[in-house]
């Protein structure tokens, strides 16, 4: 029998392994910042609501080498949601669902989620200024990430859960089309129908794409009810507003809270599915 001898450098290649990436191996554990990849941020005072924000972009991993201009995607509650929208964007991209977007997320400069939950209340939540902080993405931000990044500006959307889904309603019926889509999560259906019902007395269109979802499971924290949530939506189907298309989804097993991922993965292929996105499979 004929033996073959390789090389421990063979070997090793053959393996992936390597004297650097040994050399490179520690026992220690060391302080993870989890950024994602192609983003980056800054922090941005409004003259219009005296806040500071905090700023996220994350942009195709493209961006850099080619010419080409985005849709972007607003969402609020960058806090605790921007990395979750990011990565679903860009899986659901690779795969051939959605285009490549430029991802802004809205949030706060702070370093704990209690302290962004007290902030977001007076922005987004019902009776704080929705009205200051739509002026603000509208005037401030929209311009600023228009004027630095190559963005379409015929093509924005809004995301946002529970408050934020309020809000992502409430820019839709007051934004004056400064967004063409909208993924509204959850949303108070009370909240909604109010906003709803004092908008259909003078208008009868709204030229926009809206995915609405919620979780039927009930949790005691968040005691909206999900049949409530159904009638607003049999409400709102029944206006015929010209231009509005509506997409909702149900799902059963979720709550307010564990809907969120299922939401921005529903709501991204529902708002997108017409535009062309290729596959890097």
């Amino acid at each position: 029998m004929r033996l073959i001898y390789l090389s421990p450098l063979i070997l090793m290649a053959a393996f992936g392994c390597s004297s650097d990436q040994e050399a490179t191996t520690t026992d220690a554990w060391e302080p993870f910042a989890g950024a994602l990849a192609d983003t980056q941020r800054r922090n941005l005072t409004s003259e219009i609501t005296g806040r500071t924000y905090q700023i996220s972009v994350a942009l195709p991993e493209d961006y850099a080498t080619s010419n080409e201009t985005y849709p972007v995607l607003y969402a609020v509650d960058a806090n605790i949601q921007f990395g979750t929208v990011v990565e679903t964007a860009r899986e659901q991209h690779n795969f051939g669902i959605v285009p490549e977007l430029i991802i802004v997320g809205i949030g706060y400069p702070v370093d704990r989620l209690a302290e962004a939950g007290e902030l977001r209340e007076g922005d987004i939540c019902s009776g704080g200024d929705r009205e200051g902080f739509l002026d603000f993405i509208r005037q401030e931000l929209i311009p600023l990430v228009e004027s630095e990044f190559r963005s379409d500006s015929s093509d924005r959307t809004l995301y946002g859960h529970s408050c934020g889904g309020e809000f992502a309603f409430y820019a839709l019926l007051e934004g004056e089309e400064t967004f063409e889509r909208f993924i509204a999560g959850s949303p108070a259906p009370a909240e909604v129908l109010q906003m709803e019902s004092a908008y259909a007395e003078s208008h009868d269109s709204l030229r926009a794409q809206l995915f609405l979802s919620t979780g039927l499971l009930l949790d005691e924290p968040f005691p909206e009810n999900p049949s409530e949530f159904k009638e607003f939506v049999t409400i709102l189907e029944a206006r015929n507003y010209k231009g509005l298309q509506i997409k909702t989804a149900y799902f059963e097993d979720e709550t307010h809270i564990t809907v969120i991922p299922a939401t921005i993965g529903r709501g991204l292929r529902s708002v997108y599915e017409e535009l062309p996105a290729a596959s890097n499979e």
